[in-house]
């Protein structure tokens, strides 16, 4: 006898039930008996229902290509950085100077002295004469008279400070020779009159002299930016009066804020070190460096530092100080 058969067409949610002479379960089932000797029965099917987003091919391939894409970009984060050297020295700003030569003549109280510039200059110092002096023996104007006839002492009778002396020789009453300086003098204001200075000692009346006055003492007016120390003494490039032939010799420098990066959104990796063995260094990611203010970190001397990378870099500017000017630091950025 032949077997009944069945056409099941999916997704109709008829099942079958395969045990033989079974009930049916459902409202929807068929009870279906098979033969033991039956050989196998072929279901075929031209498309199965998929719930949304299932592996089919397709998405496969999408899958695949995002995977790569996240790969590419973490093999890209992990690539070598390029890495500059920010590596150098502590500004310096002029603090004091000294007279190398004080000049020949023309100086005053209150001129100043412009610096020049050079290796290791960024702006220059500008210094002002604080005090001047006698730059040479004056010469004899007038000599005078009712002097004394022997050895005397002349001494300047103009000018805020302390006034000059002079050895000089009485002969006949008049002043006849001036012989050395016994003391320059020290003038925050000059002679009234280099040309005609009026001088006392020995009973003389109306002995003149001419003088030049030279440099006593420097001030700093402008500290300047000098990033290495200059070669001592400097020739000043210009002055606001007329003095000439002074140099000087830059004594001290005071430490300044310097720059060691400006602000760099990009910037992927940072690391700043101390080189000194006895001197901190100050780091500031908020402006000027300086200690002791808020926002400065301190690094302590033969190595001290910090090292920024991944996703904890700063993007700010950085710039850092020394205890001592032209104090050594190493810096890298990427």
């Amino acid at each position: 006898m032949a077997l009944p058969t069945l056409d099941v067409t999916p997704g109709s949610g008829a099942t079958i039930n395969t045990l033989p002479n079974a009930p049916a379960v459902t409202a929807s089932s068929i009870s279906v008996a098979l033969a033991t000797d039956q050989s196998a029965i072929a279901v075929t099917a031209s498309a199965l229902p998929l719930p949304t987003g299932a592996a089919t091919a397709a998405n496969q391939t999408a899958e695949i290509s995002s995977l790569a894409a996240i790969l590419s970009a973490i093999q890209s984060g992990d690539a070598a950085i390029s890495v500059t050297d920010r590596s150098g020295y502590i500004n310096g700003g002029v603090a004091s100077a000294t007279v190398q030569s004080i000049g020949t003549q023309g100086w005053a109280p209150g001129d100043t002295l412009t610096l020049p510039m050079s290796a290791g200059v960024s702006s220059p110092a500008v210094l002002t004469v604080q005090s001047t002096q006698l730059g040479a023996v004056p010469t004899l104007v007038n000599a005078g008279s009712g002097g004394t006839n022997g050895a005397v002492t002349l001494t300047g009778t103009t000018g805020t400070g302390t006034r000059f002396t002079l050895s000089g020789t009485i002969a006949g009453g008049v002043l006849m020779a001036i012989g050395s300086i016994s003391a320059a003098g020290n003038y925050t204001v000059n002679p009234t009159n280099l040309a005609s200075e009026p001088v006392t000692g020995g009973g003389l009346t109306g002995a003149v002299v001419n003088l030049k006055m030279a440099i006593l003492a420097l001030g700093v007016t402008t500290p300047g930016v000098y990033t290495a120390p200059v070669t001592n003494p400097v020739t000043p490039t210009s002055t606001s009066g007329s003095g000439v032939g002074a140099t000087v010799n830059l004594a001290t420098f005071t430490p300044l804020s310097t720059q060691v990066a400006t602000s760099n959104a990009g910037r992927q990796y940072l690391a700043i070190r101390n080189e000194s063995a006895s001197a901190n260094l100050g780091v500031s990611l908020s402006g000027a460096a300086a200690f002791g203010s808020l926002g400065t970190a301190t690094f302590y001397p033969s190595g001290g530092g910090y090292e920024w990378a991944a996703n904890r870099v700063p993007s700010n500017a950085i710039s850092v100080i020394g205890q001592v000017a032209f104090q050594q630091f190493t810096a890298w950025e990427g």
